[in-house]
């Protein structure tokens, strides 16, 4: 039996979604095939809020970023934030794109930004003991946490 392929989300499909989904946030489309989403977050509700830009440009892994704070705190004797791909742009890790758990066939409102949501509550976790409970692979390793 063959395997039906499911289609790809165009970059407005996303749009879509976003706005249907995330209302709250600033969502702006820069041409045909690239979107941007700005919105506050938090961990649950008794987390901190936090001001995320997700970027998404048809044919690329979308790109998530926390704006603000402008610099997370870090937990004592830290000195790198846990899981990201940039310290400095604070630019998040949410999935092991070699594992392809993310592709243009997922929403982003369905998956990344409750993954944002997921890696928020594992960092004020961290903030807290010290340790990164939310497993994973470091980004630049293939070991799994």
């Amino acid at each position: 039996m063959a395997k039906i392929k499911a289609p790809k989300l165009t970059p407005m499909q996303q749009y879509i979604s976003l706005k249907r989904d995330y209302n709250f946030g600033e969502i702006q489309r820069i041409g045909i095939n690239q979107i941007i989403w700005k919105g506050k977050l938090k961990s649950s509700p008794i987390g901190d809020e936090y001001l995320v830009k997700v970027s998404y440009k048809k044919g690329e892994d979308p790109k998530i970023f926390v704006l603000d704070p402008p610099k997370l705190p870090l937990p004592k004797g830290e000195d790198r934030l846990e899981h990201v791909y940039d310290h400095d742009k604070q630019r998040l890790c949410l999935y092991y794109p070699k594992a392809k758990e993310w592709n243009e066939t997922k929403s982003i409102a369905s998956t990344i930004l409750p993954w944002t949501i997921d890696w928020l509550y594992h960092y004020e976790i961290w903030l807290i003991t010290g340790s990164w409970k939310g497993g994973g692979i470091h980004p630049g390793s293939n070991k799994k946490e």
